[in-house]
C-alpha cells in the first residue's frame, strides 16, 4: 500500500517497554508507508532516531536482539567491540551522585552508521527533552543526535543528562511522554504509540529502582491520558506490555513478541483510514 496522506508518528517513553515500538515500526515497513515526521520521547526517541536515521524495523529488531541477547554478550559488545571502559559509562557529579551517563549510553545504543546530527536523518525527527532550568519542553530538531537522545532518556536520579545550550536537560517524558502534538503540523494523520503501561505485578517483591522508575511511568501514563482526552490523535496504540519492568531490556525478544497484536491492530487501523481517505 502506498499512502497518499502525510502521517506523523509519535513514539513514547517507557524504559525497556519501549522496545515494543520496534514491532510497530515493522508494520509501517510491511505496508510500504514512510512517516512524514517522527517525534520521540525517552525510549521512543532512541528507537525513533534509529528509524528516522535509515534503519528498517527489521534492522532495529536485529540490532536490539543482538545487543541485548544476554548480559554476557552485552558486556562483550560494550567493553570489547566498543572498547568502553567501565568508568566511562558512569557520571559522578558530586558525593553520592553516581549515575549512568546518558550521552554515552546513547552512543553505545545508536549504530555508528547513523547520521551524527538530527537534521541529517532520512525522516524529519523531533526529539523531546525537558529543559530542567526553564521547566519546559525542549523540542530538539538539530544538533548532535546522540546528545539529544542522551537528554531524552535521562531518567532523573538514574541517568545523567548532557548539557545543551548551557542548560541541563532531562527525560522528555517529564513534560511530554507521548508527543503526538508535535507531529500534527503539516500532516494529515497522527499515529501515537504509548508504551508507558501499568506497574508490573510485584507480589510484594520490588526493588527501589523499579519503584522510582515505575512511579515516573505512572506519571507519564496519567499525563498521556489527559493529553489524549483533550486532543486525541487519529490512531492511538497501546501494546500490552504490563508484565515487563522498565529495566527488562534483556527480555527484548519477549517484549517485541508481546507487541505483535498491537502491530496487527495498527495495520488494520491504518488500512481502514487510508482506504477511507482514498474513497473520498
Amino acid at each position: 500500500m502506498t499512502d497518499k496522506r502525510r502521517i506523523g508518528l509519535a513514539l513514547g517513553g517507557g524504559g525497556a517497554r519501549g522496545l515494543a515500538h520496534i514491532a510497530l515500526l515493522e508494520a509501517f515497513d510491511e505496508m510500504g508507508i514512510v512517516p512524514a515526521v517522527i517525534a520521540g520521547s525517552s525510549m521512543g526517541a532512541l528507537v525513533g532516531a534509529c528509524y528516522a536515521g535509515g534503519m528498517s524495523g527489521k534492522d532495529i529488531r536485529t540490532h536490539a536482539e543482538t545487543l541485548l541477547a544476554n548480559r554476557v554478550d552485552f558486556a562483550r559488545y560494550v567493553f570489547g567491540a566498543r572498547k568502553t571502559r567501565p568508568l566511562e559509562l558512569l557520571s559522578l557529579k558530586g558525593f553520592a551522585s553516581l549515575h549512568f551517563d546518558g550521552e554515552r549510553l546513547a552512543n553505545l545504543a545508536l549504530p555508528d552508521f547513523l547520521p551524527r546530527n538530527i537534521e541529517e536523518t532520512r525522516i524529519p525527527l523531533k526529539i523531546i527533552a525537558t529543559d530542567y532550568e526553564r521547566m519546559e519542553e525542549a523540542v530538539l530538531t538539530s544538533g548532535p543526535l546522540a546528545q539529544a537522545v542522551g537528554a531524552s532518556i535521562a531518567i532523573p536520579g538514574v541517568i545523567s543528562a548532557p548539557t545543551i545550550d548551557g542548560r541541563i536537560h532531562v527525560d522528555g517524558g517529564v513534560v511530554n511522554p507521548v508527543p503526538f502534538d508535535r507531529v500534527r503540523d503539516g500532516t494529515d494523520l497522527v499515529v501515537a504509540v504509548d508504551v508507558t503501561g501499568r506497574p508490573r505485578p510485584t507480589s510484594g517483591k520490588i526493588g527501589n529502582m523499579e519503584i522510582a522508575v515505575g512511579s515516573l511511568l505512572i506519571m507519564f501514563n496519567r499525563m498521556a491520558d489527559l493529553k489524549r482526552a483533550l486532543t486525541p490523535p487519529d490512531i492511538y496504540i497501546t501494546p500490552k506490555i504490563d508484565q515487563f519492568g522498565s529495566a527488562d531490556f534483556f527480555r527484548v525478544r519477549e517484549i517485541i513478541a508481546s507487541a505483535e497484536p498491537a502491530k496487527n491492530d495498527l495495520k488494520r487501523k491504518l488500512e481502514r483510514m487510508l482506504l477511507t481517505s482514498d474513497a473520498t
